[in-house]
């Protein structure tokens, strides 16, 4: 009795399994057997990509896991070596490990610094639209200076108008505030992993194992950031003291920053 042949394949040629064209595409964010691991950026590609899909480089054979990355020459070195064998560059200490960040982080000064860069940017945001807002409230504030001025004994109608109007100004202020900083650091740091403080520093944020932030986990990492002020920014003072650099918001969170040149 014969066989009949798959349906929709050329007679006695099995129908072979669907490669997975995200994966041979560039970055996964699993932590896969054979995953091949960027030595420049630290990106976690698949074990089929020749190149990065995030910074271009060539990456290494699937050999060269496990072992330190020369960052000049990009030689595979014995995870024991101080110097490349190559080029004889001295061996950053990081190894190279399939589905684990491989570069430097970004230290406590420079994510200071970036920090304050953001603060500066969304500090005159915050002012322009605190402009709007009291401009819509108070109308015009001079005029209701004027009106103040001129009574010659207290007009308590007049002041519970006035202190009506700031409480609904700072109210509204506090709101806008809230909704700029989480838009600016959700989608800044979901779409590029950087904000504008960041990209000026080199820094970059990533998933411990060296994916890409979601728009969702950059969303919870700003709210988680919020946590530090709770504890006297004891939780930004970490970083420099944590092997990975992490604040308390990065753990939370399971996020590090890194540098990218």
């Amino acid at each position: 009795m014969e066989e009949k042949p798959v349906e929709g394949t050329p007679d006695g040629v099995e129908k072979q399994p669907e490669t997975n064209q995200s994966a041979q595409a560039g970055g996964i964010s699993g932590n896969s057997t054979g995953n091949k691991v960027c030595p420049q950026c630290g990106m976690v590609n698949s074990p089929q990509s020749l190149y990065c899909y995030k910074c271009g480089l060539k990456l290494p054979d699937a050999e060269a896991q496990n072992k330190k990355i020369c960052q000049g020459c990009k030689a595979p070195n014995s995870p024991t070596s101080q110097y490349c064998y190559k080029c004889g560059l001295k061996l950053s200490e990081q190894i190279a490990v399939s589905g684990v960040f491989t570069g430097k982080y970004g230290g406590f000064w420079m994510r200071l610094a970036a920090y304050l860069i953001d603060g500066v940017i969304i500090g005159i945001a915050n002012f322009i639209v605190m402009a709007i807002i009291a401009s819509a409230v108070f109308g015009s504030v001079a005029g209701y200076l004027d009106k103040l001025m001129s009574y010659s004994s207290p007009d308590y109608q007049f002041i519970g108008t006035m202190l009506g109007s700031f409480l609904l100004f700072y109210g509204l202020s506090c709101l806008a505030s809230m909704v700029i900083n989480a838009a600016y650091y959700t989608i800044a740091i979901g779409k590029w992993g950087k904000t504008i403080g960041k990209a000026a520093l080199g820094l970059k944020v990533l998933n411990a194992d060296g994916s890409r932030v979601s728009y969702a986990r950059a969303f919870g990492r700003y709210w988680a950031r919020l946590l530090n002020s709770f504890t006297l920014d004891i939780g930004y003072i970490v970083i420099a003291f944590t092997d990975k650099k992490q604040g308390i918001h990065d753990f939370i969170c399971n996020t590090i920053v890194i540098k990218t040149n």
